[in-house]
């Protein structure tokens, strides 16, 4: 058997996070590291920065400031240049593209600041998806935002943090998770479909009218759920401003890994090679950027590491930071699994050389 060659991955070491030019410079020099040929990127081609703004309460997102450099740079290559990120699966603000943009805007996300627009991929409601063929173990097509499918470019921008249901999350929770149209979250998720609690339901009827598969009714005033005929999109949830509609977050950490790694290839294989990514490890705290509320880092920042294998350089900023740091946060979940389904998929190697710049 031939040796598997190993990915390489590139490290900015960065300990001050206070200035913004530094940060901006420090990004640009990973890209310009991983950045393909001089003609491969078309001036018209359409080219998305792929990051998270952060939940409301919290400040451990990526800063817009940080993007400055990079932002220059790539507006030289494309005129099609933009920020793109999808709507959660949970009922806050960043369920639905209206509030969405308003907590990005809040956290210094806006055309004016940035110097490009930003789209939200699935849609006002999440509805917005494609089906991606994929070979995988759970999914046989991943349902993967609209507007990340129209891309020619996608740069993953990931803070790397710990996690709930991953135990780590990097570039492969960043396209897996959030990269998915509502109906994919929903899947990785639960392996239940919605549930109705009938004694929070006022019986408005808001749910059944937004139902793509008419699978919800109304009976004695109360909405009731057809479960044949359920697709499982998640939107009746979102629409419910009563609370009346919940999602089991049942599914197991070992599925969970394994189903968010299957849609990260969903979004590589939409993309395709013209894929990059750069995990961002400051501020690693012990959930991720979606809590609303700040915590405490777990180590001390190292810096930025870059590479074309999402794999390769989640495995680096594993090691990097220390698998035992993930393990004593989150002791019931081993974050490795993710890093073995992805390659058992062939989304990428765990196998790297770090070159440090």
């Amino acid at each position: 058997m031939a040796k598997k060659e190993k990915s390489k991955v590139y490290v900015k070491r960065l300990d001050d996070w206070t200035s913004a030019e530094k940060v901006s410079q420090a990004l640009l020099s990973i890209w310009q590291q991983i950045a393909p040929p001089e003609d491969i990127m078309k001036k018209n081609d359409f080219l998305a920065l792929k990051l998270t703004f952060g939940e409301e309460g919290t400040s451990g997102y990526i800063k817009a400031a940080w993007l400055s450099g990079l932002i220059g740079f790539l507006k030289q290559k494309t005129e099609n240049l933009f920020i793109v990120e999808t709507n959660t699966l949970y009922r806050e603000k960043r369920s639905n593209a209206i509030g969405h943009l308003q907590v990005a805007h809040s956290h210094g996300y806006n055309i004016q600041t940035t110097g490009i627009p930003i789209i939200i991929a699935d849609g006002l409601h999440g509805r917005d998806g494609q089906n991606i063929a994929i070979r995988g173990e759970h999914f046989e097509h991943a349902r993967i935002a609209k507007a990340v499918c129209q891309s020619d470019w996608l740069i993953c921008l990931s803070h790397v943090t710990g996690h709930i249901q991953s135990g780590f999350a990097g570039s492969l929770k960043n396209l897996g998770m959030g990269c998915a149209a509502r109906a994919g979250k929903l899947l990785q998720h639960s392996k239940t479909l919605p549930e109705i609690i009938v004694e929070k339901c006022i019986g408005c009827g808001a749910c059944m009218k937004i139902c793509p598969a008419n699978a919800i009714g109304l009976k004695k005033k109360k909405a009731i759920l057809v479960k044949e005929r359920c697709i499982g999109c998640g939107e009746c949830t979102v629409v419910c401003r009563t609370g009346a509609i919940e999602i089991k977050y049942d599914e197991n950490v070992v599925k969970f890994q394994e189903k968010m790694v299957e849609y990260a290839l969903g979004a590589k294989v939409a993309v395709g090679s013209r894929m990059r990514c750069i995990n961002l490890i400051y501020n690693l705290t012990k959930n991720c950027d979606c809590m609303s509320k700040d915590e405490s880092p777990l180590v001390p920042d190292i810096g930025m590491v870059g590479g074309i294998d999402p794999v390769a350089v989640d495995k680096a900023s594993l090691d990097m930071a220390g698998i035992d740091t993930f393990k004593q946060a989150h002791a019931e979940i081993d974050p490795l699994i993710q890093i073995q389904h992805a390659e058992k998929i062939g989304l990428g190697t765990s196998e790297y050389d770090l070159i440090e710049i």
